[in-house]
């Protein structure tokens, strides 16, 4: 059960502090990687290695993803 006031608190903060908390929370949490997710991240893995050209910059998929939701808020 939530803490209402611990929540009413938290939802008090700004943007970026509210983000920070959710960052926080969610570092606190163990990582639960299922064996389906396990053998993914390890073919996604094996499959960057052996062609390390075919790889796309952070920054780059980071300005398409935002560019996307810029679009989505536009038409919403």
């Amino acid at each position: 059960m939530v803490d209402q006031e611990l929540l009413e608190r938290a939802l008090r903060l700004d943007a970026d502090a509210r983000r920070e908390l959710r960052d926080a929370l969610d570092d606190s949490l163990p990582v639960e990687i299922t064996p389906e997710l396990a053998a993914l991240l390890d073919d996604r893995l094996a499959e960057a290695t052996a062609h390390p050209e075919e790889g796309v910059l952070w920054a780059e998929v980071r300005d398409r993803m935002r560019a996307k939701v810029a679009q989505a808020t536009k038409s919403a």
